[in-house]
């Protein structure tokens, strides 16, 4: 079955409204029922788990079966062997890029370190590591379906421009729109540059595939950091810290 590329643009944005909003449901349903904070959490993250799973796979099944394509998706996609390095190195490129832009956007833009998004998935992620599933694997999934293939995809397709000013202007229309999604403006030039590189991958490999990898290996080492190592990291970063003092101090005392 082959499907027009605008009806799988309006199922794949119907269906992520869906997945966003169906924890109204177990809300309602389970309203003065008496389950504990908990509880509810575990039940309304089991329902986005089960609808992110169903979504996944007929928005993959209609996105591979698509009729008329963008020119990106008809380009020569890269073997399967480049596929794999290339996510890899996205990766990479991912973490120190947010590194990089973080401390752009900390000590020049004088915005918040921590993104307030970020710290209340981590907080429901401790709470019910059920989530973790969504925030490592369904989320990127969804997330790059919608902002990337079908918003990048579409901006890029659509300009008659050289191809870096298509880039650009899909690049920044399609960061800004995952900002507001995230609620969180004060991280814009983040979500601009991992935009880039998530954007950046796809255009160079044709594959939607690798900037999804990306992006799952991104959020994987961010809950690892934020949940499973974060005493560790803590403490190590305090012993840092402490030896860090006692050289300055060494230092001042022996200059004085």
């Amino acid at each position: 079955m082959q499907f027009k590329r605008l009806t799988v643009n309006l199922a794949t944005l119907i269906l992520f409204a869906v997945v966003q909003t169906i924890a109204i449901v177990p809300t309602k349903l389970y309203e003065g029922a008496g389950l504990s904070q908990l509880k509810m959490l575990e039940i309304t993250i089991s329902w986005m788990a089960v609808t992110s799973i169903i979504t996944i796979l007929i928005l993959w099944y209609m996105h591979k079966h698509i009729k008329n394509p963008t020119s990106l998706e008809q380009g020569k996609k890269e073997p399967w062997l480049n596929v794999i390095i290339w996510s890899i190195a996205g990766i990479f490129l991912a973490i120190f890029g947010q590194a990089i832009a973080s401390l752009i956007n900390i000590h020049i833009l004088n915005q918040p370190v921590e993104s307030g998004n970020t710290q209340r998935l981590m907080g429901l992620a401790r709470q019910s590591h059920l989530l973790i599933i969504y925030i490592v694997l369904a989320g990127p999934i969804l997330e790059e379906l919608i902002f990337r293939k079908l918003i990048f995809g579409e901006i890029f397709n659509l300009i008659k421009a050289p191809k870096w000013i298509s880039f650009i202007v899909a690049v920044l229309v399609s960061s800004f729109t995952f900002s507001l999604a995230h609620s969180d403006p004060q991280h814009t030039l983040i979500y601009v540059v991992m935009g880039s590189i998530f954007s950046g991958l796809y255009v160079l490999t044709k594959r939607i595939i690798v900037p999804m990898i990306a992006h799952m290996g991104m959020n994987g080492i961010v809950v690892l950091s934020q949940i499973v190592f974060k005493g560790s990291i803590e403490k190590e970063l305090e012993k840092q810290s402490q030896v860090t003092h006692l050289i300055y101090n060494s230092i001042v005392h022996i200059l004085n």
